[in-house]
């Protein structure tokens, strides 16, 4: 939809990079003309459009797409305007802006624990294990309004501090929320210590 209708200030960064975005816009609009073509020479249905109508419409679209790229190009704030070509991924721009927050900044930091664990997995032993385990007794007491159980339920076990990890086992969670019981009473032992449980 994005790629069509050339309304690329709806691109997120949690999806693929600049160049990736860039190049499948690209790529949508050469597979439009490949389309027409093989639709004109290879589909021989009772209502069929002609072809010289589906190529004036075609180029109509595309010349109105090309114009929305120029202009939105020139009215872009130019330090933006490298997102559209650079090789950040969702990953990458998810480190960039954990490593810009500052050490106070929990709440932000927080919204990142939300997200794939495939977004953080490369780097997250670095950055937010570290994070989590040193300040989640400090957030078991102060209980900031973003700390909740189901917050808690998607943070990976191996960053909480043992001690809560063995705590929410016998306890069911922190409050009587089935999802959250479900997980935590099925951990193991073996999954406490680090390992991974035998099926």
């Amino acid at each position: 939809m994005v790629n069509f209708t050339m309304l690329i200030q709806l691109r997120h960064p949690q999806e693929v990079g600049g160049l990736p975005f860039a190049v499948s816009i690209l790529t949508s609009v050469v597979g439009s003309f490949v389309s027409v073509y093989a639709y004109s020479n290879y589909y021989n249905g009772d209502e069929k459009i002609h072809g010289e109508t589906l190529q004036t419409v075609l180029i109509s679209l595309v010349a109105i797409w090309f114009v929305s790229a120029v202009t939105f190009a020139l009215v872009i704030k130019r330090e933006y305007l490298h997102t559209f070509y650079d090789m950040d991924t969702a990953s990458t721009y998810n480190r960039k802006w954990i490593l810009h927050l500052r050490e106070d900044q929990d709440l932000e930091k927080s919204a990142v624990l939300s997200l794939h664990p495939d977004v953080y997995k490369a780097w997250g032993d670095e950055l937010i294990k570290l994070w989590t385990i040193k300040n989640w007794n400090r957030w078991e007491e102060e209980k900031p309004a973003w700390f909740t159980d189901t917050w808690i339920e998607g943070v990976p076990n191996e960053y909480i501090p043992f001690e809560w990890r063995v705590k929410y086992k016998k306890t069911k969670g922190r409050v009587d929320d089935s999802q959250l019981q479900n997980r935590r009473g099925s951990i193991s032992v073996r999954e406490l210590v680090g390992g991974k449980e035998k099926r």
